[in-house]
């Protein structure tokens, strides 16, 4: 049996060496194992604990690595020979061998782990060793993210397909593979989605699909992943379009994808408003038809008929494309991207056909926002989306970082941090206590990518959905104004709209009364680079409430059930 006094020569950085060495002649004790933080963790024994592991002790053993990584900032010691408690006893060399396996299968299983050196030593009093066995992550390119809405009118079938996407399994034609997505109880019953959910599709540096079918977790998703997908899955029912609207204004999405059921006899009033709200926002676009199984030949060709019609209408700048069997992914995703083509993709979640298409581009396809200040030079933005409360943490806060970075303890640039508005327009200083990117604890985070901040307000605040965390000096900047009234160039979604007409404006997470002070015309404005008429208004929050208002915001209206209009913000007053 080979053994194995060293391995590799990677260097170790200094703020990661054990204080007290288990190498050094003569030390028989070292400090006690520290179990809830640190990167170093004490193995001994018989090798219950690292050897013949089952499925779950082993997943145990790697989410224990993975711990003990991100404490070390992508390193990790390993102590072979001693007790938790500190007392060096060592192991014999065939139990030091059986334990080098388990630590290898451990860093295989994470995938972006390998053992960069093993140093051992063997006790003068007997034939057993201890040793340090070290571990560090694999340099990984920078993850990329791309954030997908899904969108579609009640029962198009917009969760089934998501379903199909995330965990590779067929819908047995009554609804099966949506139950994955789904939160609520009274969802799994009706079959209807009433909350905004997310899943996620990964792929690897060669290009290779990281789903549950491959995975346990979206952790092991995220860690295997060079590429992330976000899907964006949003509510169809009317009586939800609360919703799905701040889904559109709050989470920060890269692309639509709008679901259209094949069976449908037309494309309905809702789906030709996600069209028309793609082209106003201007955003990428994408058509999922679902449902291709229990389409008729007749019917279909009537609905594309349709399909294509409304598309040339509504974005005649855009060229439409039936997507069967292509080999050009990589240029076709591109060309979404650049807005210079809609792709449609015909799938069938019962005979699951269609999807390896959907995915390659998907695969392909890079947030043109990623590249926005990915560097961290530029002043730190993070948008909340939604909140939790951990005892031991605080107030966590969850969403998208659209501009600079921060690092745990403040921003990466030392600027100063605030939280806010609140009703008033109120900032106040916070702190960044510890972050996670993709679920995996971090050191920082960067433009381009979701993220979890435990924030620390150092003033009282509510903090809420729909605040921001910037730079203080960054309030200001950037045609930011804390107001309540502000314009827009809209597209008009329903009736005509008139002066001190009540609407709700959504704006990022929140929203809020507001009352249309004044209508421009569309002659007068810059168009959105799309065939639709395009106004301009003057909006007024209600109520005296003043937000974090700057140009270039998204903004979408509803009136009751019905979507008003949609556009984005040209200045704030």
């Amino acid at each position: 049996m080979t053994t194995r006094d060293t391995m590799y020569s990677e260097d170790i950085s200094d703020s990661h060496k054990h204080v007290v060495s288990v190498l050094q002649d003569g030390v028989t004790k070292l400090p006690p194992e520290l179990d809830e933080a640190g990167n170093v963790e004490y193995k001994v024994g018989t090798l219950t604990k690292l050897d013949n592991t089952s499925s779950h002790r082993a997943i145990h053993l790697a989410t224990q690595l993975q711990w003990r990584l991100a404490e070390g900032d992508g390193h990790a010691l390993y102590i072979v020979g001693v007790h938790d408690n500190g007392d060096v006893v060592g192991i014999s060399d065939e139990e030091f061998e059986h334990t080098i396996d388990t630590l290898e299968n451990m860093a295989q299983q994470l995938d972006n782990a390998r053992i960069v050196s093993i140093k051992k030593r063997v006790l003068h009093d007997s034939e057993r060793v201890v040793a340090e066995v070290r571990l560090a992550q694999k340099a990984l390119l920078p993850q990329t993210e791309l954030r997908v809405a899904v969108l579609g009118d009640y029962g198009a079938g917009k969760s089934t397909v998501l379903g199909c996407l995330t965990h590779g399994e067929a819908d047995d034609g009554r609804g099966k593979a949506r139950l994955n997505l789904m939160r609520h109880q009274h969802e799994l019953e009706s079959g209807h989605t009433s909350s905004i959910t997310l899943s996620t599709v990964g792929f690897d540096g060669d290009g290779r699909v990281q789903n549950y079918t491959n995975n346990r977790s979206a952790e092991h998703i995220f860690q295997r992943s060079q590429h992330v997908v976000t899907f964006i899955d949003t509510c169809g029912h009317a009586k939800h379009l609360k919703t799905t609207a701040r889904a559109l204004t709050g989470y920060s999405p890269h692309v639509f994808c709008v679901v259209i059921p094949a069976d449908a006899v037309e494309v309905s009033t809702t789906t030709r408003e996600y069209i028309q709200i793609a082209a106003a926002l201007g955003m990428p676009l994408m058509v999922a038809v679902s449902k291709m199984d229990i389409a008729d030949k007749a019917g279909f060709a009537a609905l594309m008929h349709e399909l294509l019609g409304t598309l040339d209408a509504v974005l005649p700048e855009r060229s439409k494309c039936i997507v069967v069997n292509v080999d050009e992914h990589q240029s076709l995703a591109d060309d979404m991207m650049r807005m210079s083509v809609v792709p449609i993709f015909t799938t069938s979640a019962v005979r699951t056909l269609g999807f390896g298409d959907l995915t390659a581009v998907l695969g392909k396809s890079l947030a043109k926002r990623v590249a926005y200040s990915t560097d961290g030079v530029k002043p730190f933005e993070f948008h909340i989306e939604h909140l939790y409360s951990i005892d031991t943490v605080g107030t966590v806060a969850t969403g998208w970082v659209h501009s600079g970075a921060v690092a745990a303890g403040g921003a990466a640039d030392t600027q100063q941090l605030v939280i806010g508005p609140d009703s008033s327009g109120n900032f106040v200083e916070a702190d960044v206590s510890s972050i996670h990117t993709l679920r995996t604890p971090t050191e920082s985070a960067k433009a381009g990518m979701s993220a979890s901040l435990a924030i620390q307000p150092r003033s009282p605040i509510t903090i809420q959905k729909g605040m921001v965390v910037l730079g203080a000096d960054q309030l200001e900047a950037g045609g930011r104004r804390i107001s309540s009234e502000f314009t827009a160039t809209v597209t008009v979604l329903c009736s005509d709209l008139v002066k001190m007409q009540a609407v709700v404006v959504h704006i990022r997470s929140t929203y809020h009364l507001a009352t249309i002070v004044d209508i421009g015309s569309s002659t007068e404005l810059q168009p959105l680079g799309c065939a639709q008429a395009t106004t301009g208004l003057r909006l007024r929050l209600s109520g005296n409430v003043r937000e974090l208002i700057y140009p270039g915001m998204p903004v979408v209206a509803r009136d009751g059930r019905s979507l008003t209009f949609a556009g984005r913000v040209t200045a704030a007053m």
